[in-house]
């Protein structure tokens, strides 16, 4: 199998397991708020059970990406401050 569809796959593999895992994060609060706190923390636990493989499964792109949004943070907050 070619290098590159395998990176392909891997990264959308990976890239589908954490907007997976986001989403379920967000009906675990939804439903734990509701009352439902098992199911909610059920729910909760497959977010994390998709979130660390999509992580794992990034590796690099991730830790890429995660430092180009802090760069952009960061430079967002001096051009704040130093407007008037």
């Amino acid at each position: 199998m070619n290098y590159s569809l395998i990176t392909k796959i891997r990264k959308v593999t990976g890239w589908a397991l954490i907007i997976i895992s986001t989403i379920l994060t967000f009906i675990s609060i939804y439903i734990a708020t509701t009352g439902e706190l098992l199911k909610g923390g059920g729910i909760y636990v497959a977010s994390q059970l998709t979130w660390y493989p999509g992580l794992a499964l990034l590796g690099p792109e991730i830790v890429q990406k995660s430092k180009e949004v802090w760069n952009n943070f960061i430079k967002r907050i001096k051009i704040g401050f130093t407007q008037k």
